[in-house]
């Protein structure tokens, strides 16, 4: 591991003990150059002018020359508040004394100045300096400080854990992270050296790194009484470099630890929630404060530490994805939550990658990357790197191992596919022409060899469709994940990134690990989108007729466009339609229908996120629109508190839940004739003010300007990907605020979590509306372990599944059927009460639920919204029948469960209505 992670905990706690006292970063009017331990010399590079230099001989005879003069001049005679330049040939170095400062002795001005030789005057980059200085100061002439960073070197490591441990006000905890880092380094470090020492390595390199193990193993004991007691060995990881396939490295898993572990759980209000976005104030580094970064040392030995640091976290990486999709083909995690977190690794190696490439500027492209580590573990192994045991051999198979773990076998193979590709000829592949696969075989049983053929075979026949989908649609697919942008982007002469052969690898290894269960994700994405498309058609057939204003024919155009995307993308074969014509020509077997989406499920999960997106957005539109939902829910929670019911209507308690009462009934659930009365008019957009106790009689409710309230979309994590993967759009940058929405996730905690057992925890764990646990971080400063993040990422993904399926549309026309059932029972006393004129359309249905609850209440007309009562008689009558109505309605087998049994039908989803009744409390 580099030793820059660990300089910048080291800085940042340093950072944090100044900050915390008196002793606080100086500012322009203020220094402290004799602090017990003052920080590092920070270097800089000044222009307009330039000044000379910093030639280091230079430099020491005008740094003892100022030095020495400086008791000369008496306090009384020093320049205050600025820089006083002094310059001879190829030197010139600054000095600034703030207004309080005590003059510094010559011994300490020689010291002060000497660090600034020291580290500065060796870089070209800079040529100027000064110790302590935060924020740089008015130059006496005409001059802008450009900041480059300085630098941390390896030897001032133990200066730092020194000053941190010495540091009592308050006393500084080393946090994890840090000790996690200095385990690994030190580690990775040792083990390296113990081979090392049987290589015939030059001595300078061998002293080299052991100077390097010393001055962590040092940093690590002095910084040992502030430590929390962890145990972050990776000796076993590193003791094998093979990893059974499907199976994660568990101890890599655990070590990686999760965010949440210690989080308190609690629900927030809906007054939080609908809170407008508060400006954060800025507490990051003022722009001129100085910048440390770590020294970044080149020799060959940090380049190949670096190189098996990577590897090792993209092994770690894999090895949960694969665990992932065991868990997909065991029918433990659904296939949206595998492959959107599949593919957000991707992305997660993408910053690994970046990250290593700045760090190491002259090594670019996946082959430079690998051949770092691969070649130190053949001759570690004892092989040579290029020795083949068949002149055809790709590599040496004998090191199969470190090969598949660095993924050389899938670079070479798609390495000689980029070399075919060609902007004006298709890429056709003949079945059998390089051999078929075997699949009488696990991969697990296969021998090298036999695994490499067929990871080539696989990339052979699948590669043609992924290059048609991605260079030749006119317009782009439905969804697309990270490996068709990087084919997309391959050119002959173009190196290879590591990141797109990570995405590849995710490929076979997701083949590795299914098999035969390999066509599974096309068949989920086919139900699913054979179900929405049904529905949707159902739709616009119950409404030929029936319109309402809020949604005129127009808008039926999206949903007609949702069948076809559907058709287009899932129910034909696009692909074989285009390649049809050109396999004639050519003479080649036409290919199996659905073969891609067959081949690969990622793709198929990344297509039902879209689909599902993109239906509980219309939806959600529609039924607001309609208004049948929100209206049917206040009618049902009225008969149902007036003890009118005998049966539950599972599908409208569903909807509750998941909404929310503080949605559906604009605060906690009503009880009362009034409150029933108050709430739907507030739902339908009329003020608060008018249900004051101290209004006049005769004025009516007056409308909200606010308006109707409707329901809203639901999916937290939805919301982080859904420009993504609904409208192609650039990769989501994973910054803190870019997945806040995943920390306020509801994610499914086990009833046996262990959490739960812990003192306390129960009380704390307070049920949403969905019947999910909300985990909300205790500060947005925390870095997050990247299999933490993935693991959490595709539990969120899993449990909002269940919402994400809910067919909207299916309820709207269930409600609506109940509203007509409504009207025809209450119809006869709707008429004496309020005349034929309550309702000239059908349209207006939702309406009658107001009627019924103004009848019991002393109100004699809401304005414009609904007519006068003709009689002065309040009456729960209407209440009374329509409960009848809604009695019988659900108690119907085919009405009362609808849309729950469209989920268990459909997609397997078994709602547990055991528990319903304490989750939404009445």
């Amino acid at each position: 591991m580099p030793h820059s992670s660990v300089a910048t905990f080291l800085l940042l706690l340093v950072l944090q003990s100044l900050s915390s006292t008196a002793y606080s970063l100086p500012s322009r009017n203020r220094t402290h150059l004799q602090l017990p331990n003052f920080l590092p010399a920070h270097c800089i590079r000044i222009t307009n002018p330039t000044p000379p230099g910093l030639k280091p001989t230079n430099c020491e005879s005008l740094a003892a020359l100022k030095c020495s003069g400086i008791p000369a001049v008496g306090p009384e005679r020093l320049r205050r508040d600025q820089w006083v330049w002094n310059e001879v040939e190829d030197c010139a170095i600054g000095v600034y004394f703030p207004e309080t400062a005590t003059p510094p002795t010559e011994s300490k001005c020689l010291q002060v100045l000497g660090q600034i030789i020291d580290r500065c005057a060796m870089r070209s980059q800079y040529n100027a300096g000064a110790v302590n200085v935060g924020v740089w100061p008015d130059f006496e002439q005409e001059g802008t400080p450009i900041e480059e960073g300085e630098v941390i070197q390896v030897k001032d490591f133990t200066s730092l854990a020194e000053f941190i441990a010495g540091f009592t006000k308050p006393v500084v905890q080393v946090p994890h992270p840090l000790v996690k880092a200095l385990n690994r380094a030190i580690e990775l470090r040792s083990l390296h050296n113990d081979w090392s020492r049987t290589q015939q390595s030059s001595i300078e390199s061998d002293d080299a790194h052991s100077y390097f193990l010393g001055i962590l193993e040092r940093t690590r004991e002095v910084l040992r009484p502030r430590m929390p007691v962890v145990d972050d060995s990776i000796s076993g990881t590193f003791a094998s470099l093979s990893v059974a396939a499907g199976r994660p490295n568990t101890q890599s898993a655990e070590s990686a630890g999760n965010i949440f572990d210690h989080l308190k759980l609690e629900e927030p209000t809906q007054a939080f929630l609908d809170a407008p976005e508060v400006v954060q104030a800025n507490h990051g580094r003022p722009s001129n404060e100085p910048r440390y970064e770590a020294e970044v040392v080149q020799s060959p030995e940090e380049k190949y530490l670096a190189a098996r640091c990577l590897f090792q976290d993209i092994r770690n990486i894999r090895s949960f994805i694969r665990a992932l999709w065991a868990n997909y083909r065991d029918h433990q995690v659904d296939l949206v939550a595998a492959s959107i977190t599949t593919n957000t690794a991707v992305d997660l190696v993408r910053g690994l990658e970046r990250d290593f490439t700045q760090q190491y500027p002259d090594i670019a492209g996946y082959e430079e990357i690998s051949h770092l580590f691969y070649a130190v573990q053949c001759v570690h192994r004892g092989h040579h790197p290029n020795y083949k045991e068949r002149a055809d051999d790709h590599f040496n198979f004998k090191m199969y191992d470190i090969a598949e773990e660095s993924m050389l076998p899938t670079y070479i193979i798609l390495s000689s596919l980029q070399g075919v590709i060609s902007p004006v000829h298709a890429l056709v592949y003949k079945p059998g022409h390089f051999g078929n696969r075997d699949k009488r075989t696990t991969w697990a049983q296969k021998s090298a060899r036999e695994k490499f053929q067929d990871d080539k075979l696989v990339l052979l026949e699948g590669f043609p469709d992924l290059h048609l989908l991605a260079t030749t649609s006119k317009q782009k697919p439905l969804a697309e994940d990270d490996f068709l942008r990087g084919i997309r982007d391959m050119q002959p002469d173009r190196d290879i990134p590591l990141w797109l052969v990570f995405a590849a690898q995710c490929f076979l290894d997701t083949q590795h690990v299914l098999e035969h269960e390999l066509d599974r994700g096309y068949a989920d994405l086919k139900r699913t989108a054979t179900t929405i498309k049904t529905t949707i058609e159902e739709n616009l057939d119950f409404h030929t007729s029936l319109r309402v204003t809020n949604w005129p024919k127009e808008n039926d155009f999206v949903m007609k466009e949702m069948i076809s995307v559907i058709d287009q993308w899932v129910l034909k074969d696009l692909l074989a339609e285009r390649a049809r014509k050109l396999r004639k020509n050519l003479g080649v077997p036409q290919q199996e229908r659905f073969r891609l989406l067959r081949q690969y499920p990622l793709l198929c999960g990344i297509f039902i996120f879209a689909l599902k997106s993109r239906f509980q957005e219309m939806g959600i539109t529609f039924v607001n629109a309609w208004g049948s939902v929100m209206y049917t829910a206040h009618l049902y929670n009225a008969v149902r508190q007036e003890k009118l019911l005998k049966t539950t209507w599972k599908d409208m308690e569903f909807v509750i839940m998941m909404q929310s009462p503080e949605i559906l009934f604009v605060g906690n659930v009503p009880s009362n004739i009034e409150e029933y009365f108050k709430r739907f008019l507030l739902s339908v957009g009329y003020s608060a003010t008018a249900f004051a106790s101290n209004r006049r009689t005769n004025i009516g409710p007056k409308a909200s300007a606010r308006g109707p309230r409707s329901l809203k979309e639901l999916g937290h994590v939805d919301k982080i990907f859904g420009d993504r993967y609904c409208n192609n759009a650039a990769a989501v940058a994973l910054t803190w605020k870019s997945i806040q929405a995943l920390v306020d996730a509801k994610i499914e905690i086990d009833s046996e979590d262990e959490d739960e057992a812990q003192e306390g925890a129960s009380s704390d764990a307070k049920q949403t509306a969905s019947g999910t646990l909300v985990r909300r971080s205790s500060h947005c400063g925390a870095s997050i372990p990247t299999l933490g993040f993935l693991e959490d990422l595709a539990n969120a993904l899993h449990a909002e599944q269940v919402e994400m399926s809910i067919d909207n549309f299916l309820l709207h026309r269930t409600c609506w059927q109940l509203l007509r059932q409504v009207n025809i029972a209450c119809k006869p006393k709707l008429l004496e009460i309020y005349g034929g004129g309550y309702l000239e359309k059908e349209n207006q249905l939702p309406f009658v639920v107001g009627y019924i609850f103004m009848a019991a209440t002393q109100t004699k007309q809401v304005a414009n919204l609904l007519l006068p009562r003709r009689t002065e008689e309040v009456t729960s009558q209407l209440l009374a029948t329509a409960g009848g109505a809604v009695e019988k309605y659900v108690k119907t087998k085919s009405t009362g469960d609808t849309v729950v049994r469209m989920l268990r039908r459909e997609y397997g989803y078994n709602l547990d209505f055991g528990e319903l009744d304490d989750l939404v409390s009445r």
